[in-house]
């Protein structure tokens, strides 16, 4: 099988091929093949990226089964069949359900192609933990071992996918990290804090945010660095005082670890605000949605229109 690389053009194979590469449960290699991803058949993208490893399915990073995973641009999950499940994931697609493609100079990269049919393979487990791709993840990659987590560091490193000055960062970003949690850990035990604080925004899809400062976000959070049960984790630190669109709202997901349909309040989705990805085991190019509590975020104008 063919693997593309970054940037090429490649179709979607249509949903009769796609379905012969699939087991009696819809899974190639562990990974399901979702109705979600039905109406890109016969649909041209380009590859955003490959990966052989992914977080995700346990702790750490983990090794992709088999093929590895392909993820073409501007192709997330829209989570209707699956409990319209409001997270948004990016689709991951096996290199045996594409096929190499040549897109016209300039044109577009296809329509939305085969309609949604009857789906033959089952959405939920007996006692009704949802299926899908994100669920899937523990039996679609592999743990793998510490020394193997830095090798692959540092091949990233040797193959240009990563700077040795982003390794490094990171490294010393996770060690302070794991420091200031233990740090603050000691000092709410002593504190005794009780419940995180709640602000209700009301925001739309389109409406413009600051994102707050560090300083005045950490103070909404427990010693576990949560507000309200929901994690402000160290990779939406970089997003602090930026400026952006709020994409949509977050009403319920599926968690990947139980398959279990978790509910939200006061939470949005931002335009283009994404997990960076960056590890100690090497960037993960899943770039999923990061979710802000309206606590963490202030409305903001829009900004003037870019002439």
């Amino acid at each position: 099988m063919t693997v593309p690389r970054v940037g090429d053009w490649v179709e979607v194979r249509p949903l009769d091929d796609v379905r012969a590469t699939l087991d009696g449960a819809g899974e190639r290699e562990g990974l399901p093949f979702m109705p979600e991803m039905v109406r890109h058949c016969g649909q041209r993208r380009r590859v955003a990226a490959v990966m052989s490893k992914i977080c995700g399915g346990g702790p750490g990073m983990r090794a992709v089964r088999g093929e590895p995973l392909v993820l073409l641009e501007d192709l997330r999950c829209d989570g209707q069949p699956h409990g319209t499940c409001s997270r948004e994931c990016t689709l991951l697609w096996k290199p045996a359900w594409l096929r190499p493609a040549v897109p016209d100079p300039g044109g577009p990269a296809g329509e939305a192609g085969a309609a949604p049919v009857p789906w033959p393979y089952p959405l939920q487990a007996e006692g009704g933990a949802w299926l899908c791709q994100a669920t899937a993840l523990p039996r679609s990659t592999l743990p793998v071992s510490t020394p193997r987590k830095l090798l692959s560091a540092v091949e990233d490193v040797r193959r240009g996918e990563w700077t040795l000055g982003s390794m490094a960062a990171v490294y010393l970003e996770t060690l302070e990290h794991r420091l200031g949690a233990l740090a603050r850990r000691a000092a709410g035990l002593l504190a005794g804090r009780g419940p995180t604080p709640v602000e209700k925004l009301g925001l739309l899809p389109g409406d413009w945010v600051q994102v707050k400062s560090l300083g005045e976000i950490s103070a909404t959070l427990d010693r576990h660095r949560k507000n309200r049960g929901l994690e402000f984790s160290r990779y939406m630190i970089p997003f602090c005082g930026g400026t952006y669109r709020v994409r949509s709202r977050m009403a319920n997901f599926i968690d990947e670890n139980t398959g279990e349909v978790r509910r939200l309040e006061n939470t949005v989705l931002l335009e283009g605000v994404s997990c960076g990805g960056e590890t100690t085991s090497g960037p993960c190019r899943r770039a999923e949605y990061l979710y802000w509590r309206e606590i963490w975020l202030r409305r903001v104008p829009a900004p003037p229109a870019q002439g």
